[in-house]
């Protein structure tokens, strides 16, 4: 460091080495400046505004490096100090307040690159789900109702089979129930309307069929289930289910 360095200059240096962030020559040029009481004072100050803002533990460098700057230092570039002059009272709070955004960036980054890692391979981890659902007491049949869920497209395929044809103006209507503290917009009964179908007794039918986005956080899904609803407004949801799929 020579006297042509500036206190902003210095105040970018000292925020570095308190957040361990400095490269091989500045740490050289920092080891030198901790003789000065001046620059020892900056340094605890700054070390103690970041740990009343976050309270992290301390990090220091690990000894291998520690022991190659020091060395370096020492062999190649004997220790000078240089006098420094008194930095003006409104270059610390600046520095200051520079550490503290440098610092609030960095953990920014850090969790949003851990959520977006553990959303990754939960995507990329998650299997095809198979739901069979079961009759209730509601219905004295043997029908067959399968949902095949992929939680990564929310795409899936709604196969029915042995469901007996409906009354005009009544309709299936295929729910997804939530658990109460889902943080997704449901009916008075917690449940998302999935799927409008009808049913035939002669065949097999396979339909594709678009999941709400819950079914990628599948411990908030609840239930599958299928209830009986007027065509013309089945979202109003005022039957009690004929199949289900208990989670």
């Amino acid at each position: 460091m020579n006297q042509s360095m500036t206190p902003e200059q210095l105040q970018l240096l000292i925020a570095g080495y308190v957040l361990n962030d400095l490269s091989e020559e500045e740490a050289t040029i920092m080891e030198e400046l901790l003789n000065n009481a001046e620059v020892r004072q900056a340094v605890e100050e700054m070390q103690l505004a970041l740990e009343q803002a976050y309270a992290p533990e301390e990090i220091q460098p690990s000894p291998q490096l520690r022991s190659i700057v020091m060395g370096t230092a020492i062999t190649e570039n004997p220790p000078q100090v240089t006098p420094i002059s008194t930095l003006p009272r409104w270059a610390k709070p600046l520095g200051l307040l520079a550490a503290l955004l440098i610092g609030l960036l960095s953990l920014s980054n850090y969790f949003l690159w851990r959520s977006l890692q553990t959303q990754q391979a939960r995507l990329q981890s998650a299997e095809r789900l198979v739901f069979s659902l079961k009759p209730t007491d509601n219905i004295n049949l043997s029908p067959q109702v399968v949902v095949k869920v992929d939680p990564e497209t929310l795409r899936g395929t709604l196969i029915v089979e042995a469901l007996p044809a409906l009354e005009p103006g009544k309709v299936y209507v295929l729910w997804t129930v939530l658990t109460p503290d889902a943080p997704f917009t449901t009916d008075t009964k917690g449940a998302i309307l999935t799927q409008v179908f009808s049913a035939s007794t002669t065949h097999q039918q396979a339909q594709s069929i678009i999941l709400p986005r819950a079914f990628q956080d599948p411990d908030v899904v609840k239930a599958i289930a299928v209830t009986i609803e007027d065509a013309a407004a089945p979202q109003r949801h005022q039957s009690s289910p004929i199949l289900i799929q208990k989670l």
